[in-house]
């Protein structure tokens, strides 16, 4: 089987960036990621590269920004009053948070504090960045229906039975 629409993956990962800095993994974690794949879960860069992988395969692929989390936008900060930012104890400049927004809630990061209002970059943090992934595909199944309907896998997250996670 092949990683294609509707089917649910389950991957170990890692992500770099330019500079071979880690940004985030799954390998040495308890837990390999699972998704439904063509459910745009995943950016679209990635889903691309890993289309058509088989169980076992391995890949090593970059994702431009274009495909990724888009181009950074100088223009998209807001002014927001500190009331409504989730976050725990005090705010400070380069602080990532929370935003409540009418499209659900989106990463921001903090750029200045003032008395009542934080000025917040709403770019995603990866926006800009071409990002370098090592991808293991570890089990692929069909989606079932209710999942392919739902637009996301079901349960606790069960990958199918890889041996990676004894599921």
């Amino acid at each position: 089987m092949q990683v294609s629409h509707n089917h649910v993956i389950t991957l170990h990962y890692q992500l770099k960036d330019d500079n071979e800095a880690i940004l985030d993994k799954t390998y040495g974690n308890d837990e390999p990621m699972v998704y439904l794949h063509g459910h745009r879960q995943m950016i679209r860069g990635f889903e691309l590269a890993i289309k058509d992988a088989e169980v076992g395969e391995k890949r090593s692929f970059m994702v431009m920004p274009a495909e990724g989390y888009g181009l950074r936008n100088v223009n998209n900060t807001q002014r927001i009053p500190t009331k409504y930012l989730k976050h725990e104890g005090r705010l400070s400049a380069g602080q990532s948070i929370n935003v409540n927004t009418d499209n659900g809630v989106k990463p921001g990061t903090i750029i200045k504090v003032g008395k009542f209002n934080a000025d917040v970059d709403m770019n995603h943090p990866l926006a800009g960045k071409n990002l370098h992934f090592d991808v293991e595909i570890l089990n692929i199944r069909a989606a079932t229906e209710e999942e392919v309907s739902q637009g996301r896998v079901n349960g606790n997250g069960d990958c199918g039975g890889c041996a990676s996670c004894d599921n």
